[in-house]
């Protein structure tokens, strides 16, 4: 194919790639902080989504919200207990059942003690290794076995399962983000690159977006210096929004990422590139 012809052939194909217009995509997570706006994001750009959360008070808001936004036959969901096999299998079982073999996996779950350093157990440890990676793991695979084509599968990680968290950005009094978290999606980031290799030949793509500071209004409530110092350490001065993560998540489960997998994608406003 001459320079010309290739020029045309990608305009052509560039035209529609972004957007998720018949995919359905199981969102794990779906109604927290960062997941509700990937759930609107998804059928925004044409697809529908099965949300998926362990708060069935928030899960019926999400759907709500998104089904305001599409239509009822645009949105499912079911309670996910991502630490219980029984209920991931539950989940995906309850996916298909709505909506048939689905495209696209994200899993915006966490586990956290939020303890101490010298306070946590090992109990507490296995626990959050239990949500963060056996979960994840497991919902991955199961998910993967029901794509019957390509497909997409996109892991939350977090900046600090990149970098280490800074003592010093918290004020007297505040614990620093939990060494379990960081070890469980460190974790994550090195099992989204196993799996890139290991579903690659079936044409599923594994990625990861890892978001910076991103807190809860809750988190920095009557706390100008640790919000400052948050600031402080991103190149851009200042918070991520929720709604910040949606856009790289859906770009990542479309076909303009097609050729993208093993990536992690730091949304992080500079964070992790100084």
């Amino acid at each position: 194919m001459d320079r010309q012809n290739h020029r045309h052939h990608c305009s052509l194909r560039g035209q529609t790639v972004f957007e998720l217009t018949g995919k359905t995509v199981l969102v794990a997570g779906g109604a927290g902080f960062l997941g509700t706006p990937v759930c609107e994001a998804v059928v925004r750009l044409g697809g529908r989504v099965f949300i998926a959360d362990i708060n069935e008070e928030r899960l019926e808001q999400s759907l709500a919200t998104v089904r305001a936004i599409a239509g009822a036959d645009k949105a499912d969901g079911a309670r996910l207990d991502i630490g219980d096999e029984a209920s991931i299998s539950a989940t995906v079982a309850a996916c298909t059942k709505a909506f048939g073999v689905y495209d696209g996996l994200v899993n915006a779950t966490f586990g956290s003690t939020g303890k101490r350093f010298d306070d946590l157990t090992a109990e507490d440890f296995d626990r959050t290794n239990r949500l963060n990676l056996t979960g994840s793991f497991l919902l991955a695979r199961q998910s993967a076995a029901q794509m019957s084509g390509p497909g997409s599968i996109v892991m939350y990680a977090s900046m600090y399962g990149v970098v280490a968290p800074n003592p010093a950005n918290y004020p007297e009094g505040m614990a620093p983000n939990p060494i379990e978290y960081g070890a469980g999606k460190a974790g994550m980031i090195q099992m989204v690159r196993y799996m890139a290799g290991h579903f690659g030949p079936r044409g599923i793509r594994v990625n990861a977006v890892a978001p910076g500071p991103y807190p809860h209004a809750a988190t920095v409530a009557g706390s100008d210096e640790f919000s400052n110092n948050l600031r402080r350490a991103t190149m851009l001065g200042r918070l991520g929004e929720a709604h910040e993560t949606a856009g790289p998540v859906a770009f990542l489960l479309s076909d303009a990422a097609s050729y993208i997998t093993g990536h992690v994608l730091n949304v992080d406003g500079g964070w992790t590139a100084w």
